[in-house]
């Protein structure tokens, strides 16, 4: 399977569809965003053989993002995320990065002009690394929990946690009755700030935490990941506003039955654009309070460990 062109094309025909409902639905009952971004990522990890840092890597990815918010009252929210991801990394004989993916998920919250609240739920489907003897086995993993913001001036504080797990596939002779190669059976949460500015300038950061299994339960998991991001709107009243943003994460891999472990760090730059519509007033507050709530999060990266 073409990991690329599924993980874009997918997120491409989501774009169409959204643009379309932009432009015949009413005004606040269906908001949403659709953005594309270009990153350069930067891996770096303590497996070696004497000089020679085998992981260690760098690549370029594209990524599709859109967003849906449906508003069925006042209060009550549906917002639906899309996702899909194509890099160009060196597939040599062992690597471990991840070269494409798609992501889908769903909120129900509750929402005024103080916080909101809600639940949320999704899956995802991921390519695997190179692993040799493993060939390149796919890993289809699943997430649900629990979130909410608050609402202070001209900030917004975010919380969410949750549950995830994973099943991988093609893993030949050696594992034919265990799915559990990558990150499974694990909890998570994460925190969020954004400031804005002003009308045409935010700020956001977020750190979050993820612990589990893999390697068949012979490894125990610990992942750290943290983000920054930057939004600028050249006009007040047009949708459409410029961003750049880094992503960063450190995962820890312990061997569970010995006292062995190794960590690997992947470092993001991200630039792009977001195209925004059904929200009246243009500006970065009233698109996050009115428009889509709540970011996605790219677990497939985290999964495969890519």
């Amino acid at each position: 399977m073409n990991w690329k062109m599924a993980g874009m094309a997918g997120t491409a025909i989501v774009a169409i569809a959204l643009t379309g409902v932009s432009a015949t639905a009413a005004a606040n009952k269906f908001t949403g965003n659709i953005s594309l971004g270009v990153g350069q990522s930067f891996t770096d990890d303590e497996l070696a053989f004497g000089p020679i840092d085998v992981f260690d890597d760098s690549f370029t990815s594209i990524t599709g993002e859109a967003q849906l918010n449906i508003a069925f009252t006042p209060n009550l929210n549906l917002q639906l995320d899309f996702l899909g991801v194509g890099s160009f990394a060196d597939s040599s004989l062992i690597s471990l990065d991840r070269d494409a993916g798609f992501q889908g998920g769903a909120h129900f919250y509750y929402r005024t002009d103080q916080y909101a609240v809600g639940v949320f739920a999704g899956a995802g489907v991921s390519s695997g690394p190179e692993l040799f003897f493993l060939g390149s086995p796919n890993a289809e993993y699943y997430f649900a929990g629990v979130e909410g913001q608050y609402y202070w001036k001209n900030f917004t504080f975010g919380l969410k946690g949750g549950y995830l797990d994973s099943s991988s596939d093609d893993l030949g002779f050696f594992f034919p009755s265990n799915d559990e190669l990558f990150l499974n059976n694990a909890w998570f949460a994460d925190a969020e700030v954004r400031w804005y500015a002003s009308q045409k300038f935010a700020l956001s950061a977020n750190v979050g935490y993820i612990s589990g299994d893999a390697g068949f339960g012979f490894l125990d998991v610990d992942t750290w990941h943290w983000g920054a991001k930057a939004e600028y709107w050249p006009e007040e009243k047009e949708g459409l506003s410029l961003w750049l943003a880094y992503e960063g994460r450190t995962t820890d891999f312990e061997v569970n039955t010995f006292p062995i472990s190794t960590d690997r760090d992947v470092h993001t730059v991200k630039i792009g654009v977001t195209f925004h519509f059904g929200v009246d007033e243009g500006s970065t507050q009233a698109n996050d309070r009115s428009g889509p709530a709540w970011n996605q999060m790219d677990y497939g990266a985290i999964v495969v460990g890519g």
